[in-house]
């Protein structure tokens, strides 16, 4: 037997502020019970990038991510602006984070970052044999660095558990699977 969706019964925002949305809403669930409050947090989808040039390198971000106070390396990503499609959203960071383009860029997959708390989706993309085009053109808020990294060195950093943004480490299992860097039947 599946489990039943909760039917909402009341839903207010108790907070709103640029693109950040908390709501609180009172739900019935299956058995009857009422929770009062189910907390939501509700951001704009976002999509990652795994840049990859000709020379099989990663093309990464170096940047400081506050809430948890550390120095990340992680693809280039950023939300998705409203009327934008996932894919242009990707095309845009990929340029304005790391100076490159690419015209083979697909989708991964898409996910929700973590649906317990957000109905958010994260869209994943490879591009591959991307060229620098252009300098980095970062916003007033980001302060970040390109990194290189060889196939050899993502691998490593994937086994060392070097990579911090848990929703993002998939992505990158799954673009080295389809670079042919990992294989997949182990």
């Amino acid at each position: 037997m599946q489990p039943k969706a909760w039917q909402k019964i009341s839903t207010q925002k108790v907070y709103n502020r640029g693109w950040f949305t908390i709501k609180e809403e009172a739900c019935l669930l299956p058995n009857g019970k009422i929770i009062n409050p189910y907390f939501i947090v509700d951001v704009p989808n976002w999509v990652n990038v795994i840049v990859v040039n000709d020379k099989q390198e990663m093309i990464m971000v170096q940047q400081y991510r506050h809430a948890a106070g550390i120095i990340t390396i992680e693809p280039t990503g950023g939300l998705i602006d409203d009327n934008e499609t996932p894919i242009h959203a990707a095309i845009r960071e990929m340029q304005e984070e790391t100076g490159y383009t690419s015209n083979d860029v697909e989708l991964l997959y898409e996910t929700y970052a973590n649906p317990a708390l957000q109905p958010t989706k994260a869209f994943f993309f490879l591009a591959k044999n991307a060229i620098k085009t252009s300098n980095i053109s970062l916003d007033e808020f980001e302060d970040v660095q390109t990194v290189h990294l060889s196939k050899e060195q993502v691998l490593e950093m994937l086994d060392n558990n070097k990579f911090h943004h848990s929703v993002q480490v998939g992505a990158i299992y799954k673009a080295c699977i389809k670079l042919g860097w990992i294989n997949q039947n182990l």
